[in-house]
């Protein structure tokens, strides 16, 4: 595992300036790990990339995750529709529609509340445009065990490496709108 680089920042840009600026200067990202830390929300960053060797193939994927304060009762999972998936549908695995028929073919979806989830993805036309440009992906909001109590966190997943910051951060910036949107941290006092 690569050393976890830390960057906490007030805004956006500020945040997404120095992150670039390590990517560039890392060079390759065969194994980069960070901690972003904005306005109170915490998410990790890795990317890993492995070329294989000899009769292995090797592997890439991107992994944005957050803690989800506050815990919700949401739960939710858009993965890409693919022949697999497809088949699972077949075999009985729910698939709710949206309303939407871009996402609604996009991805399968499941969630635990229907209304909740369409209110949180569907007005917002960034957010929509985003999953839709990196559709072939795992976005969940899901706790990390079935033991009362778990700890709940947002997830994106894409097996493939995104080492262009401008993507990165496309990404990043939607999952913070979620996770802005599903659990408000309450003001700052001074």
């Amino acid at each position: 595992m690569s050393n976890v680089h830390v960057f906490s920042a007030d805004n956006e840009t500020i945040l997404w300036n120095a992150v670039a600026a390590s990517i560039t200067h890392q060079g390759d990202l065969f194994d980069y790990t960070a901690e972003l830390i904005q306005d109170g929300y915490h998410m990790q960053l890795d990317i890993e990339i492995d070329l294989g060797g000899g009769f292995e193939g090797g592997f890439q994927s991107t992994t944005l995750t957050a803690l989800v304060p506050n815990h919700t009762r949401l739960r939710f999972a858009l993965h890409e529709q693919d022949w697999l998936h497809e088949l699972g549908k077949l075999l009985g695995m729910t698939d709710v529609k949206l309303g939407d028929p871009e996402l609604d073919a996009a991805f399968i979806i499941t969630t635990n509340n229907e209304a909740a989830l369409r209110e949180l993805l569907l007005p917002d036309t960034a957010l929509r445009q985003t999953l839709l440009r990196y559709q072939e992906c795992r976005l969940t909001l899901a706790p990390t065990s079935d033991e009362p109590g778990a700890d709940v966190h947002l997830t994106f997943t894409k097996e493939t490496a995104l080492t262009d910051p401008a993507h990165l951060r496309e990404v990043y910036h939607a999952l913070y709108t979620l996770l802005r949107k599903i659990a408000p941290l309450p003001p700052a006092t001074a």
